[in-house]
């Protein structure tokens, strides 16, 4: 996907069509995820991609009676992330335990973790906007982006940052729901139509994906189409506001 400029904007970032679209896409990768290490493996992946100018991206959870699970976009610079573990302290670690938004424009020089400044230094990242995840009352996280250019967090990809978060963290609820039951109870509809429109309800609604599956197939049922046909008429319905704006 190519990413368009905002108009007025600071910095760059997917236009809002493209931002729901990648929204959908989220949305449709992270529902086929059937653990949450390869949800968290996914979503750091996907975030990395669709957030521009990322150099890294890592994501912590931390669930109440299991162990911590993180994910990292690649490999490399990963010092930054040990750091933060092994001192107990850094932009991660605060946003997950306040549950704020958390931004540093200089980590080679942010004096609330001196530790971390020489991993700073070493990986040449500046910048880290970490935002939570609050994925349910027994099950909290952080999303961390992280650049090599200083103040990186201008609204473009403050943005598109925290719009991925929010959905990831209803999505990883929903993710730690069907592990704990078996069989899931929302199945999961093959059309790519349906599952993006699926995304918006519930990025729209803030409920998970059961409901949304449920207003679609209650629509349909009342109006007498395919479940198909009315995830096409939200889609367009959206896209026209989108454009308005």
């Amino acid at each position: 996907m190519n990413f368009a400029v905002e108009d007025g904007a600071d910095a760059p970032g997917p236009h809002s069509v493209e931002l729901v679209g990648l929204l959908h896409e989220l949305t449709a990768m992270l529902l086929r995820a059937r653990e949450i290490e390869s949800a968290l493996a996914d979503l750091a992946r996907f975030t990395a991609f669709a957030v521009p100018g990322v150099a890294r991206c890592s994501v912590l959870l931390i669930t109440e009676g299991r162990p911590a699970v993180s994910a990292a976009s690649e490999s490399s610079r990963r010092k930054i992330d040990d750091a933060q573990q092994d001192e107990g302290a850094g932009p991660s670690l605060d946003a997950l335990r306040t549950r704020e938004p958390v931004i540093s424009d200089d980590l080679t020089l942010d004096p609330r973790w001196p530790v971390l400044q020489p991993a700073a230094v070493g990986a040449a990242l500046h910048t880290a906007i970490a935002l939570p995840l609050d994925v349910s009352r027994d099950a909290v996280g952080a999303l961390t982006v992280y650049f090599t250019d200083p103040d990186a967090s201008a609204p473009g990809r403050m943005v598109a940052a925290m719009a991925i978060a929010g959905q990831a963290a209803l999505l990883l609820g929903e993710i730690l729901r069907r592990a704990g039951e078996q069989p899931a109870a929302a199945p999961e509809p093959s059309d790519a139509t349906v599952n993006h429109a699926v995304g918006l309800i519930m990025a729209q609604r803030g409920c998970g994906p059961a409901e949304a599956y449920e207003v679609i197939d209650e629509t349909a049922t009342r109006l007498a189409v395919s479940p198909r046909v009315v995830a096409e008429r939200l889609l367009e319905t959206a896209q026209r506001r989108s454009a308005a704006t």
